[in-house]
């Protein structure tokens, strides 16, 4: 025996008068810093002494969330107690949590109904019996039962088969629950569990409605409660009323630990539960990138995210035991993926591989065949099925924790254990747009700017027939747009997030695909730098969205340097000479479509900057114009460039505005490049801009 052990043993003796009452042992082995052991033997000593039930239930309880081996010593000890207070409401509770631990549901509810009888202003009793028709309700509110009746006419047989829906066992489970969890709440309105579990039976029992009342009440008395805000969200979410739903989860984030929130919002970034949360820059950087609509004032996908974890919580959460259901693993597949399209669950069993007959013919034989049967035995299985794969959840101590077992891909052929499937398959979500949204044809272009920084052309084109139009005058349509350009910086962080209604685009026709679109752009001034670039436009009488995103890498302009603009493809460009010298003198009708017919020319406009005048104040630069052609298979396989014009031209001013029309009556179609090639003929430097378009039939 250890000295630690005998220093426990005196420690509990009769001799030992200070620790002699039961009130000091039962509160020297409620530290739950002591070793287990330790906890026991004071329990133990305290048992011996105390004849009213609180040392053999303590005991009892201790075994039973310890588990494992110890099931068989927590029902024995919490039988002794109830024996000692048969009418004690919390050792009643204790029995029916400790027979739902183990998977005997039906003698949970026993003992949930006998403390509900004589305990019955104890709130446990009733939350277990509400767990048990919950529990029910689950399995009767969505099922059938198949009846196949088979007619007795040797001579006609027919199978007739009938189907009947358990919906109304499910219902009346589902109001015996509710029934049970109003008295818990009323007999105590702080009782976070009751709440949690009403909050599952109203949104699994079909009642979103009743979540908002619910978890408004309960906030009014306990506002820092995360979760309650989390679920407030699902009720607001399950009522389509998404701008408060949005709210709810911003309210229940703000109230996580900094360490909580980090890790909820980060779980797309890790393929492993264990590891380090990201910051916050990686975390925003992610859902801002994957925002599916700019246009609205909430997160799309970070709205399913939260209502994902508010359902993971409310669902797969122990509020007892102090397990949020986020960090379990039914709630983290479900997070990523959402909800199954199917689940299948499998009761544990034995593979015999044989089919044993109904009497075992002897002792040894039915020996053998157990120890082989204990090789073979199959813990329970979820199986929770989506488009394009499958998952497996494995139960292999509790009734109630689940473990992911594997998961495959429909494409794959072997199981792949959580971070390897995640690799393969980081997240599901169906994006609540694809069906009105389109893609829209879009080019951006860059010249230098005031102060260094510079200017961004943007222009893109809406298909006709995906807008509602009116005609108000040849080339201009009478439209009713809500279209919104957005700016994001490198860390995404917001820059710009403008939104307007538009009532009139001009409209222009390309004859080559037999369509018109509408033309619209913006302008930007930015610093050089990385960004991210979005554009949408909604028909407010179609529901349409078009929409481009990208990514702009803004150049620097140098001023000590022969420079060269972007070149911006144009369908015709107009130079007004009552206009001062500048951009705002040309009149560009853009061409996002980067599309020319082959009967038509190719327009673009274009800068040139810091070219070098002489001591009269003259410059002398050469223009060369070049086209070849490309490759639709790969860029790699192009021609050589050929000049399609070239000239020498002189002004005095250091930078120049120009455009070029250039025929394309004798171009092949196909994709081409385009190159401006400026030579400043004073110093014989070089800048070179090129731009690709398609010559169509």
């Amino acid at each position: 025996m250890t000295l630690r052990m005998l220093l426990i043993i005196a420690f509990v003796s009769p001799t030992s008068g200070a620790w002699a009452n039961v009130d000091s042992l039962l509160a020297a082995a409620s530290d739950t810093a002591r070793a287990f052991d330790e906890r026991v033997l004071l329990l133990k000593a305290a048992a011996q002494r105390d004849t009213s039930a609180r040392a053999a239930h303590a005991l009892g309880a201790l075994y039973m969330v310890r588990g494992k081996g110890y099931v068989h010593t927590a029902e024995r000890w919490l039988k002794k107690a109830v024996q000692q207070q048969p009418n004690n409401g919390d050792i009643l509770t204790s029995l029916a949590e400790y027979y739902w631990r183990i998977g005997r549901r039906t003698t949970a509810i026993v003992y949930a109904k006998r403390g509900i009888a004589r305990d019955p202003d104890n709130v446990g009793p009733l939350y277990w019996a509400a767990r048990f028709e919950m529990w029910n309700m689950t399995r009767y509110l969505n099922a059938e039962r198949k009846i196949v009746n088979y007619s007795s006419d040797p001579y006609r047989p027919r199978r007739r088969v009938r189907t009947l829906s358990l919906e109304h066992y499910g219902i009346e489970a589902r109001d015996a629950a509710i029934g049970y969890l109003t008295r818990a709440i009323d007999k105590d309105p702080g009782h976070w569990a009751s709440h949690h579990l009403l909050g599952l039976v109203y949104y699994e029992g079909r009642m979103p409605h009743e979540l908002i009342p619910l978890f408004e009440n309960y906030l009014q008395r306990h506002p820092d409660n995360a979760h309650a805000h989390f679920f407030l969200g699902l009720g607001y979410q399950a009522k389509d009323r998404l701008q408060r739903a949005y709210a709810a989860y911003a309210n229940g984030l703000a109230r996580m630990q900094a360490a909580e929130q980090r890790f909820m919002m980060g779980v797309f970034l890790l393929a492993d539960p264990d590891s380090t949360a990201p910051d916050r820059a990686a975390i925003r950087k992610f859902w801002t990138g994957r925002d599916p609509l700019f246009l609205t004032e909430y997160n799309e996908r970070l709205l399913e995210h939260c209502r994902r974890v508010a359902y993971s919580n409310l669902r797969f959460g122990d509020p007892l035991k102090g397990i949020p259901g986020w960090t379990t693993d039914k709630g983290q597949v479900y997070i990523r993926y959402g909800h199954p399209i199917a689940l299948v669950a499998r009761p544990a069993e034995f593979h015999t591989g044989v089919d044993l007959p109904g009497y075992m013919q002897d002792y040894l034989a039915r020996r053998a065949r157990w120890q082989t049967m204990s090789h073979n035995f199959e813990h329970r299985k979820e199986l929770w099925r989506y488009d394009g794969f499958t998952i497996i959840f494995e139960n292999t101590d509790t009734r109630d924790h689940w473990n992911f077992r594997f998961g495959w891909l429909d494409s794959g052929v072997n199981p792949l254990g959580f971070k390897s499937f995640v690799a393969r398959n980081p997240d599901h979500f169906r994006d609540p747009y694809w069906a009105q949204r389109y893609n829209v044809p879009h080019q951006v272009a860059q010249f230098r700017g005031e102060n260094d920084s510079v200017r961004v052309e943007v222009y893109y084109a809406l298909d006709a027939e995906e807008v509602e139009i009116e005609d108000l005058r040849a080339g201009l349509k009478g439209v009713n747009l809500r279209q919104g350009l957005f700016l994001f910086d490198a860390e995404w962080d917001t820059l710009r997030r403008e939104i307007a209604r538009v009532h009139r685009l001009p409209l222009v026709k390309y004859d080559a695909v037999r369509t018109g679109y509408l033309l619209t752009g913006d302008r930007l001034n930015l610093k050089a730098g990385r960004y991210y670039l979005a554009a949408e436009v909604e028909d407010r009488a179609k529901k349409s969205v078009g929409a481009f995103r990208d990514t702009l890498d803004v150049r620097h302009f140098a001023n000590d340097r022969l420079e060269v603009s972007d070149l911006l493809l144009a369908r015709r460009v107009v130079e007004r000479e009552d206009r001062p010298f500048g951009r705002n003198r040309f009149l560009v009708l853009s061409n996002p479509l980067r599309q020319y017919e082959n009967n038509g020319r190719a327009v673009v406009y274009f800068e040139i900057y810091n070219l070098q005048r002489d001591n009269f104040g003259a410059t002398h630069y050469k223009l060369t114009f070049q086209v070849r052609a490309l490759s639709d298979a790969s860029d790699a396989e192009r021609g050589d460039w050929a000049t399609a014009v070239s000239y020498e031209q002189r002004g005095t001013r250091d930078w120049e505005a120009l455009f070029l029309a250039l025929a394309l009556d004798k171009t092949m179609p196909g994709p081409k490049a385009l190159r401006v090639v400026v030579e400043d003929l004073h110093n014989l430097k070089r800048a070179i801009s090129t731009a690709q378009f398609r010559v169509m039939w």
